[in-house]
């Protein structure tokens, strides 16, 4: 097999996320809600593009699981998917994860209790 070499994982290309509604931030929360779709996007802790097999190898799962787990990320917008002939190859999109974690802070922000009472 021949060496692969990755596109590259910036976000140059990629539009800008779109404002978070309820209905998008609910999406987010529920890609987020399964251990092996956080242990996938733990994988991209480096800005570094990754493809399926490199993946499913961090697993004991089946290669399906993990395609379904990854059609989700997609989804939700958390990882992109580029086609490189059979191959394709997976990036994060921080941004989409940056502001999904702004909306949930806001959700938290104790400052507005002092308002109340």
């Amino acid at each position: 097999m021949g060496e692969l070499f990755p596109p590259q994982c910036g976000q140059a290309d990629v539009p800008e996320p779109v404002p978070l509604s309820e209905e998008r931030i609910a999406e987010i929360a529920k890609a987020l809600a399964h251990p092996a779709r956080i242990k996938i996007l733990q994988q991209f802790l480096e800005c570094q593009p990754h493809i399926a097999r490199e993946i499913v190898a961090e697993f004991d799962l089946a290669q399906s699981t993990i395609s379904e787990h990854l059609r989700l990320l997609r989804e939700a917008d958390l990882l992109t998917a580029t086609r490189d002939g059979p191959r394709t190859w997976y990036c994060m999109r921080r941004a989409v994860l940056n502001q999904f974690a702004e909306a949930i802070h806001e959700l938290a922000d104790t400052s507005v209790l002092s308002d109340v009472g």
